[in-house]
């Protein structure tokens, strides 16, 4: 699994995760339909160029040139268990590289800042913003920035949209911590 497609699925989980947070006066109680979840996760990259050679070698290799806009749709399944997982998970600042500050959770609207360390050295920092529409309907952006970032240390922008979805209380195939991908390009 590509980096991009590990944040991409990080940011529909966030997304997810962010639908579920708005429940500060039940906590123990998941305030979003639990089952299958569907998430569309757009990034669009700017900022990174690479040789012409290593852009026609990771074409010939079906594989996604960095850059550009790229579409991940993705299934997971919630359950009170997951959910307590994904709570803990955003509370644990021990196991992240990033700070969040400004925060802000209504009933229907979450939004912060962040910083997060880059495993090439470089600081990612940006705004997380996801509505929470009903117990079934959630959407938001990201928008995050480096200097330095990119492969040659160029700056790089990632604009990201999220949209999630219910889709059944039945998962199927899907099992609770994994995500099936639906369309990865």
């Amino acid at each position: 699994m590509t980096r991009l497609t590990r944040t991409s699925l990080l940011l529909a989980l966030c997304c997810l995760a962010g639908a579920i947070a708005r429940a500060q006066d039940k906590p123990s109680t998941p305030p979003i339909k639990m089952g299958l979840w569907e998430s569309t996760v757009t990034s669009n990259i700017s900022g990174i160029q690479l040789p012409p050679d290593i852009v026609a070698k990771l074409q010939a290799m079906g594989r996604p040139v960095p850059g550009g806009a790229h579409t991940l749709v993705s299934q997971g399944c919630m359950t009170p268990d997951e959910w307590t997982k994904v709570m803990e998970r955003m509370n644990s600042g021990n196991q992240s590289k990033c700070t969040f500050t400004n925060g802000t959770i209504t009933s229907q609207k979450i939004s912060f800042d962040m910083s997060c360390a880059s495993e090439r050295g470089g600081v990612f920092t940006g705004n997380f913003e996801i509505n929470i529409d009903d117990d079934e309907h959630s959407h938001g952006s990201v928008h995050m920035k480096t200097e330095g970032g990119g492969p040659n240390g160029q700056p790089v922008t990632v604009d990201t949209t999220l949209n999630s979805h219910f889709i059944s209380a039945d998962c199927g195939d899907v099992k609770p911590g994994d995500a099936k991908i639906i369309k990865n390009q």
